[in-house]
């Protein structure tokens, strides 16, 4: 079985799934330096329309429209244990995409990894990207961004590109404002980074209310995840056992 939203078909030998949901303006290839296996647990990553290999596609404008779609084509791929992993704006995803799973008769996710991400009701806004900035402050905020991290700033026209599905992605989240929990109760590690630049470590306590949360705070700064630390992956593997063996 195979899906767009999906960059590869999962292994069928693998224990379970670690759907990896994309950060502002980027997609599924944000996890290309991952792994395609953590322990016995198979990593995929998530290509939502509208960027990257789907962006001739029409992009969500909302997080219920979103949450949707991906839960009608994901689900009949959930034929064993899964989880759900996601950065900044992914971890709202996750969260939405988890909901809307449960909604429609899916077992919880064994744990939803919500790294750089405050808890949904505290708001949508993450860094320096605001809905009513125009696109020469979003190419320079870009521009920056590259060059704090010792990255070559790419040509205008990539940049062009990478803002208009940031615009939209910022928009997305920002308009989403679930009230406090849904009534379903999750299984939640939260994964702050110690020179994170966006989201305090401090301010994801805040998701306690949502389920058994579990806080984690790593070295590292707001970009570290994409090159999967050895401390990230031995996390990941750690908690995935855990609640495997509790289960």
């Amino acid at each position: 079985m195979s899906t767009r939203w999906l960059l590869r078909t999962p292994d069928p030998a693998a224990e379970r799934l670690l759907l990896c949901l994309p950060v502002s303006g980027l997609g599924a290839t944000t996890y290309r330096d991952w792994p395609g296996r953590i322990g016995t647990t198979d990593v995929v990553p998530v290509q939502p329309p509208g960027r990257e290999n789907r962006t001739r596609e029409r992009p969500h404008t909302t997080m219920a429209e979103f949450a949707a779609a991906a839960a009608d084509e994901l689900l009949p791929m959930l034929d064993r244990p899964y989880a759900l992993f996601g950065h900044c704006l992914g971890g709202r995803l996750g969260y939405a995409l988890a909901v809307a799973l449960m909604e429609r008769g899916a077992p919880p996710p064994q744990r939803l990894f919500a790294s750089s991400c405050l808890a949904p009701h505290q708001g949508g806004r993450f860094g320096p990207f605001l809905p009513e900035m125009t696109d020469d402050e979003y190419l320079a905020e870009l521009r920056r961004g590259c060059e704090r991290r010792g990255e070559v700033v790419p040509p205008d026209e990539l940049l062009a590109l990478a803002v208009r599905v940031l615009r939209l992605d910022v928009e997305l989240s920002c308009g989403y404002a679930p009230p406090r929990p849904t009534g379903y109760p999750l299984t939640i590690t939260t994964i702050g980074w110690t020179d994170d630049a966006d989201v305090d470590p401090g301010a994801m306590t805040e998701w306690g209310p949502y389920g058994e949360i579990r806080h984690v705070v790593l070295d590292g700064d707001e970009f570290s995840f994409r090159g999967m630390p050895e401390r990230l992956q031995r996390l990941l593997e750690a908690e995935l056992t855990l609640e495997a063996s509790v289960r």
